[in-house]
């Protein structure tokens, strides 16, 4: 075997000195990572996860509440009255978001089922303000607006009621605003009715229709009035 001279000594050893720096230089080297283009760090390869939308609250819905007073400010969750002191039922009929021109249905069932009455309202949100008026004695009534207001009494039972009508006197308007909605009023006259008279007692059912589609269903109950004293009763007092 032929030995190495002094000068291949030399040589190897040069060349053991430029390789190891350059392999050690290599194995340092930093390894360049992407950024994530929605967080700014590293990017793993994985997909960046799809962000959740909050559930959005569902829009309300229509709403019944019943009052003593036509005002909206009684609105309350009271649903039982007594026949010995109510003189006209108020019922509010709430209409959270709806625009344009409608017409309401509310049919009053009286505790054995049988419809009592139904009175049609039309009324129209978000168009002109309303015009005041009043109606003469004898002259046809006001005609009707397009704001917030109130209607006459019709002449002949068949003619539905309009909202958008302005009175001086009594009720100055069934179309009002109830914590930020419209609300349409519908009177029930209860004193000195045929509710009275029968003593019609009991669990009231009510159906409110929105163009003659079924929108909601409520009901109230009124209490029984005592019955009158006996006029023998009376005379042996």
């Amino acid at each position: 075997m032929r030995r190495l001279g002094p000068l291949s000594y030399v040589s190897v050893i040069a060349l053991l000195l430029l390789y190891v720096p350059q392999e050690l230089a290599a194995q340092s080297r930093p390894i360049l990572v992407p950024a994530s283009p929605d967080t700014g760090g590293p990017s793993t390869g994985a997909a960046p996860p799809q962000r959740i939308r909050p559930p959005q609250p569902k829009p309300a819905g229509p709403e019944v509440f019943y009052c003593v007073t036509p005002d909206t400010s009684c609105r309350t969750t009271q649903d039982v009255f007594s026949l010995a002191e109510l003189r006209d039922l108020f019922v509010f009929v709430v209409w959270p978001g709806v625009s344009g021109q409608h017409v309401q249905t509310v049919q009053f069932f009286q505790p054995d089922g049988n419809l009592y009455s139904a009175t049609k309202t039309r009324f129209s949100v978000g168009g002109r303000a309303a015009v005041s008026a009043v109606a003469p004695a004898a002259a046809d009534p006001v005609a009707p607006a397009s704001g917030n207001v109130v209607a006459p009494v019709p002449r002949a039972p068949h003619l539905m009621l309009d909202a958008n009508l302005v009175h001086r006197e009594g009720i100055s308007s069934l179309l009002m605003k109830s914590r930020g909605d419209s609300a349409v009023l519908t009177v029930l006259p209860v004193a000195g009715t045929y509710i009275t008279q029968r003593n019609f007692s009991g669990t009231w059912h009510v159906r409110v229709l929105l163009n003659d589609k079924l929108a909601l269903e409520s009901a109230f109950t009124l209490t029984p009035a005592a019955p009158p004293a006996k006029a023998e009763e009376e005379t042996e007092r």
